[in-house]
């Protein structure tokens, strides 16, 4: 393990505190200058009883210790690391009090050259070292003037020959204020640098943040961040636009407040998760679009540190229209292969009611009476119908497509009605009334007669089932709209149930009871008039119910009756 360094290892210094090293060093040598030239008058016998030979020693040590640091600054090597000028003013300060002491003590003027030094510490250190230096200071003067109190430790006197006596005092007040002047200028240059740093600093840093926050915004995915309490400190454009309900420096809505957001097992919110327990987590919710639809949208909260949290908002529309979609195929596939085994079980039996039916026909024809003209027709429609789920079951079999249809020519749409009828109304005893166009006998389409039958069929179902117990009447209307033929099937039922609404030609999609409906009605009754080239919509009746329209190819105009 590496040893731990001490305050007075060698140490790389930041380049201010380099600056300010070799700021000190030249500052030194004029000192040093200063003592040099009071030492020389000292020793010439012109400023008293002064000691000079302690004054040269502490200049030579000044110089030595001058030269060292010189040197290791060459090399960029600063002693004592960030706090070696404030080391380098203290040991000023006490090469200072050494000199004094050596020319004569408090007596000497040049003891005001310590306000020089506590401004000099203040620069270099601020508040807590320049209390430092105050105290460092008094120490020094009181240690100066002690030899006042105790002469035995007065070892120098300050008496300079005239006219040395008055240009000391004039030297003093010199130095004094040209020093203070230096200090100033200097605390005034660095202070103007570091506003000027300052300044282009927070420039810089506002053209990041701009150009981040411009970057940010045009995400399609929501960026926010929220503090410890579930406020907003910040968020891109998306973010806003999806979570409108807080705004910045407001407590955080979740944005599936009007449609829950569908979260884990546990139910709880992740945002709160996450500033609760720390735990990062997930949901989706749903927002609705002007256009009618909605986009679905996943938020991602990762916990940033211990007060902030960061939501992430990730547009999952494509992603979830795809999962659908997948499911859905499976569930068709699914569907097919299921049929394919009814199918394959179904023919049988109806190879065998047909083959009843048809000997039925045979026996009735030898029998009279209104018994035996309804009996014909029932035998009739079982053998159309079986017929019909033979072809059906034959196209399944084979991988056929359940909505393909074959157009062979003109379809009366009269007599596909009354068979659609005879379909939905043969087993039910109370049924509701049922009122039909005069002008279907006049009109013919271009379809398959089997696959019109299927739609209507599955029409007429949904308008008997949405008048089940109550009281209504089921319209069947014909109309020409630009060569084409509009049927209509009209019911008094409560309308469409607006869950299901907005889905209604999907496959599965239903209003009715578990285990009543599959879904696939209307889905395949629009798929095969789709496939006749014609046209399914659905929609609210006025005065209530609703309206089912098919609109096919006319083979024949409508001819307005007499």
């Amino acid at each position: 393990m590496e040893a731990p360094r001490t305050s007075f290892a060698p140490a790389r210094a930041s380049d201010y505190t380099a600056e300010r090293l070799r700021w000190m060093v030249r500052l030194r040598w004029a000192a040093l200058t200063c003592a040099a030239i009071g030492t020389s008058l000292g020793a010439a016998g012109l400023l008293g009883d002064v000691r000079w030979g302690l004054m040269g020693g502490v200049a030579l040590a000044g110089v030595v210790f001058n030269l060292v640091l010189w040197r290791l600054e060459k090399r960029s090597v600063y002693p004592f690391g960030q706090r070696a000028p404030l080391v380098h003013a203290l040991t000023d300060l006490t090469m200072l009090t050494l000199l004094l002491w050596a020319a004569g003590g408090i007596m000497c003027p040049f003891t005001t050259l310590y306000i020089f030094h506590v401004a000099l510490i203040a620069i270099l250190g601020g508040p807590r070292w320049t209390r430092m230096a105050v105290v460092a200071c008094f120490v020094g003067a009181t240690f100066i003037a002690l030899p006042a109190v105790f002469p035995a430790l007065q070892i120098a006197t300050w008496s300079p020959t005239p006219p040395f006596d008055v240009l000391m005092e004039l030297a003093d007040i010199l130095l004094t204020l040209l020093g203070a002047a230096y200090i100033v200028t200097h605390a005034v240059g660095q202070l103007r640098d570091r506003e000027r740093a300052l300044a282009e600093a927070r420039d810089q840093a506002t053209l990041e943040y701009q150009l981040l926050s411009n970057t940010l915004d045009e995400l399609h995915a929501g960026l926010e961040v929220l503090d410890k309490d579930g406020r907003v400190v910040w968020r891109n454009k998306r973010a806003a636009e999806l979570a409108p309900f807080a705004h910045v420096g407001e407590v955080w809505t979740c944005p599936g407040a009007d449609r829950p957001c569908e979260k884990d097992a546990t139910g709880v919110c992740p945002v709160r998760q996450a500033l609760d327990e720390a735990d990062n987590g997930r949901c989706r919710f749903a927002v609705p679009q002007p256009d009618g639809g909605e986009h679905v949208y996943e938020m991602l909260v990762f916990k940033v540190d211990e007060d902030r949290v960061m939501n992430l908002y990730v547009d999952r529309t494509e992603a979830t229209i795809a999962e659908a979609r997948l499911l859905l195929a499976e569930r068709l596939a699914s569907l097919g292969r299921v049929a394919q085994g009814v199918a394959h079980e179904l023919n049988t039996p109806l190879a065998t009611i047909r083959t009843l039916a048809a000997d039925m026909r045979v026996a009735l024809e030898t029998v009279d009476g209104e018994v035996a003209k309804d009996l014909n027709e029932s035998a009739t429609l079982i053998r159309d119908e079986t017929r019909r789920l033979g072809k059906i079951t034959q196209a399944l079999l084979a991988g056929g497509d359940l909505v393909r249809a074959r157009i062979d020519g003109s379809v009366p749409l009269a007599a596909a009605v009354e068979r659609s009828r005879a379909i939905v109304f043969a087993g039910l005893r109370n049924g509701p009334q049922v009122e039909t166009d005069d002008q279907l006998a006049e009109v013919q389409v271009s379809a398959d007669m089997d696959r019109l039958v299927q739609v209507l069929v599955n029409l007429l179902q949904n308008a008997v089932d949405a008048l089940r117990d109550r009281d209504g009447t089921i319209r069947i209307s014909v109309a020409l709209e630009d060569g084409a033929v509009a049927l209509s099937v009209e019911d008094d039922g409560p309308g469409i149930p607006a869950a299901v609404r907005d889905r209604l030609f999907e496959p599965f999609a239903t209003s009715k009871p578990p285990g009543e409906g599959t879904g696939l009605g209307l889905y395949t009754s629009y798929m095969l008039v789709q496939e006749m080239g014609g046209e399914l919509t659905l929609g609210e009746r006025d005065g209530g119910g609703a309206r089912a329209t098919v609109r096919l190819p006319a083979s024949l105009p409508m001819v307005a009756s007499a």
